[in-house]
């Protein structure tokens, strides 16, 4: 077995600013922490400024991250254009292929060791999740490379771990398709026509919004913000905490009970929804969430599915006040209508959803072992705890 190499790490990349002479020379790309992509398609429109002149010309197997967001693995390596441009902001690196193979740096360089290197060569910034680094550093650390061969061995296995994430993903996202679908179908207007309507606050015994806290404090009862709202769960791990006195005094309006749902009424989360659990109580929320709880609680999880739906979606269009930020008030939502299904036609709906939800969370376990797997293996394999054969 041929040996590893002790190198700086800036004998293997080798920073390039190529730039563009005139506008639109090349797809302009965003930098995304899924991948690369073209603006265009990412986003259904280029967000860059209209004249890119200057920007920087990335290349098929280049290197690109930003030196704010190194320090949190912000990084990645070009693979599905041949071309492209990106912000001045970010540098821009071609590999060394005789030390480094473009595919094995792009696992090397997000690998829990770099990872550490990049917190190291980089200082606090204007903000928290900004650090300046200090590239110069970075360029001099050594690191220990296997060669070449080990290296296509290496990206071997890695790639296969890779492609069954992906198959895992494809399979998720045609499964959240066809629930998306089934749900559209049954709440299809045209369709349900001959089928009662009933507004949410004549099913409702209160619809009602949090209120702002004094202050948070480090532990108490819990506290739900719209950053805790993770589908329709709750993140205990994502809330904060208030006192007991203002649990039972100030924020008794906002005192959730279990069932109840909570529904973000402004900015950019609007209809972000979620239901209240008994392993999120005792706990209360804010203004920027209202508190529907239905008379009959056992219904929530078929009106969530409602109000997730592409019914509520045109409703919040068409009913939306426009002001510092999109909103809508509780009388809106308290009208908003909802289909009356019967008994067994709810049941049957659930129990369709919940199988579809099944698939998924089977998915997502089998994901997660891969993706732990894939880290286990990164970690041995890219800094030499175990060796490849070759």
């Amino acid at each position: 077995m041929s040996e590893w190499k002790k190198v700086k790490l800036g004998d293997c990349i080798k920073e390039i600013n190529e730039k563009t002479t005139k506008n639109n020379q090349y797809k302009v790309l965003s930098v995304t922490k899924d991948g690369i992509f073209s603006q265009e398609d990412f986003f259904k429109k280029q967000i860059a400024s209209k004249n890119n002149i200057g920007y920087k010309i990335i290349r098929k197997n280049n290197l690109v991250f930003s030196t704010m967001n190194l320090w949190m693995g912000s990084l990645d390596v070009l693979t599905n254009y041949d071309i492209g441009i990106v912000s001045p902001a970010y540098k821009i690196f071609e590999f060394n292929e005789k030390l480094m193979l473009p595919e094995y740096g792009n696992y090397f360089m997000k690998s829990y060791y770099m990872l550490e290197q990049y917190k190291n060569c980089s200082e606090q910034g204007a903000s928290v999740v900004r650090k300046n680094l200090d590239l110069k550093a970075l360029l001099k650390i050594n690191v220990i490379i296997p060669p070449i061969e080990e290296q296509e061995k290496v990206i071997k296995i890695l790639k296969n771990v890779d492609e069954i994430i992906k198959k895992l993903i494809y399979e998720k996202t045609l499964i959240n398709y066809q629930k998306k679908n089934y749900i559209k179908k049954l709440l299809d207007i045209n369709k349900l026509k001959k089928i009662e309507w009933v507004k949410l606050k004549d099913i409702s015994s209160n619809i009602t919004k949090g209120t702002t806290p004094k202050k948070f404090t480090n532990k108490g009862v819990r506290f739900i913000k719209i950053e805790a709202i993770n589908g329709e769960n709750i993140d205990n791990e994502k809330c904060s905490f208030i006192t007991q006195d203002e649990h039972a005094g100030y924020l008794k309006r906002s005192i959730l009970e279990e069932n109840d749902i909570l529904f973000a009424i402004a900015g950019a989360t609007i209809g972000k929804c979620a239901i209240v659990k008994k392993e999120n109580l005792p706990a209360n929320t804010n203004q920027a969430l209202s508190i529907i709880r239905l008379k009959n609680k056992q219904d929530s999880k078929y009106i969530i599915k409602v109000l997730e739906s592409n019914l509520m979606k045109k409703y919040i269009s068409t009913n939306l006040t426009v002001g510092a930020q999109p909103n809508l008030n509780l009388e809106q939502i308290g009208n908003f209508k909802i289909p009356k299904l019967n008994k067994e036609e709810r049941e049957k709906f659930l129990k369709v959803i919940n199988l579809y939800e099944k698939k998924i969370m089977l998915i997502n376990n089998k994901k997660e072992e891969y993706m732990i797997l894939k880290k286990f293996l990164m970690q041995k394999l890219l800094i030499g705890k175990v060796k490849v054969n070759v």
